[in-house]
């Protein structure tokens, strides 16, 4: 089947024709350090006022000192000392970086990279082929993806959507008691875990990039082995390999479009989009003979969300937020000049690892302290019940004297003083 044939026959309300997307060039450390991660600010607290009592009785004023002085004092230790103990570890991380970077740009050689971009370079050309064949066997694979395995994706994204959380959009900005400021810190420190958590993730996939790339292009090599050889009844299981698991395994793993452009078609990996379907060419689909709009039977969500993630390519790998079809696939290596490799790991590790450990360190600490106020308020009001006769009675000085109009005598009712 050419070229001309197959355009003929694809079905007008696929996404429309594109080039595949491939990863980001490498960054550099001056480039990204410009592109900070994204920085939160907690809700305003204050301590509630403290009554006083009436300014016209004259009290002798409480001693100005915190009873919770020291306790604040061991809080404030308790932090720092577990960020130093964090700092050791970073350190001990860092060295084995080095170690892992050094080893891993031994085994990644110029020789080791052109022998895997020209594999690369042939599987495009081979799965490009096996899709042309298999979308000309099975017209409507697009909306066999979109019937079948797309309300899955939505399924997860909707409640992906319902764990969702912005610092920005908190009510009034503006914490009403200490559980509410407490709610903001432990969110403010899961997403930040999250965030390194991520970055984590994509630094320990380019330990051993040439082995990860390797198996990668075996792994496909097989799969298109085996898709070839497939039988007609397994289509299923054919539509999932190739959308799902060949194609973006094989797009993650691509060099930058700026050494080798990929022959497969951008419309094969724009899938579950959330389309308006009334925003769709209005001709009929020539498959099914309908039109791709919106009807009152089936009346189309225009507010829905769509799975795209939220990317952060600055230093070349996305270490933002992933989409649900990346979180399935994970982070992958990809065929980048190797003379690079270290300028990656160093942007990686100054612009993105070491600020977002810096930031969950913080949020952590914050989360310690705010909980050590709570302790602190619950066990004000438990104590303060179970001795508030002995601490009341203490308060009072052995002999109450009365001074001028402040804590001035009760005043005596004269009329009962002439009838006595």
């Amino acid at each position: 089947m050419n070229d001309e044939t197959y355009e003929k026959e694809d079905k007008p309300c696929g996404p429309p024709p594109s080039t595949a997307e491939q990863p980001h060039a490498p960054g550099t450390v001056k480039g990204c350090e410009g592109y900070k991660l994204p920085e939160t600010q907690p809700p305003s607290w204050e301590d509630p006022i403290l009554c006083p009592p009436d300014p016209c009785c004259g009290c002798t004023p409480d001693p100005t000192s915190d009873p919770n002085c020291l306790e604040k004092l061991i809080t404030d230790k308790a932090g720092e000392l577990a960020e130093a103990e964090k700092t050791k570890t970073f350190k001990a991380d860092l060295e084995s970086l080095l170690t892992k970077a050094t080893a891993a740009g031994q085994e990644y050689t110029q020789t080791k990279y052109e022998q895997l971009l020209k594999e690369w370079r042939k599987q495009d050309e081979q799965i490009d082929k096996l899709i042309r064949n298999f979308v000309c066997s099975l017209p409507c694979w697009y909306c066999a993806i979109e019937c079948y395995i797309c309300p899955l994706l939505h399924t997860m994204n909707q409640a992906q959507q319902k764990l969702e959380w912005d610092p920005k959009v908190y009510p009034d900005n503006k914490a009403k008691n200490l559980y509410d400021l407490l709610h903001w810190y432990t969110r403010d420190q899961a997403t930040k875990e999250l965030t390194f958590n991520h970055i984590k993730t994509v630094l320990s996939v380019w330990e051993k990039p040439a082995q990860t790339i390797e198996k990668a292009l075996a792994d496909d090599a097989k799969l298109i082995s085996d898709i070839d050889k497939a039988p007609a009844s397994d289509t299923p299981k054919l539509i999932f390999d190739i959308f799902l698991r060949l194609v973006p395994r094989h797009l993650a793993i691509a060099p930058p479009a700026s050494t080798w452009k990929t022959k497969i078609d951008g419309k094969y990996t724009q899938l579950c989009k959330c389309e308006k379907c009334d925003e769709r060419p209005e001709q009929p689909d020539q498959h099914t003979g309908q039109r791709c709009a919106e009807t009152p039977e089936k009346p189309h969500d225009k507010h829905c969300k769509c799975d795209t993630g939220d990317p952060d390519n600055c230093c070349g790998p996305n270490v933002g937020y992933w989409t649900l079809r990346e979180q399935f696939l994970g982070p992958q290596p990809y065929l980048i000049d190797p003379n690079a490799y270290i300028n990656l790991i160093c942007c990686l590790v100054r612009t993105r690892y070491e600020p977002a450990r810096q930031a969950l360190s913080t949020a952590t600490a914050k989360v310690m302290e705010v909980e050590a106020w709570i302790k602190q308020a619950k066990a004000a009001i438990e104590n303060g019940l179970k001795d508030f006769e002995k601490n009341a009675k203490a308060k009072f000085p052995s002999t109450i004297e009365c001074r001028g109009t402040k804590m001035s005598k009760p005043k005596t009712d004269d009329s009962n003083q002439t009838a006595s």
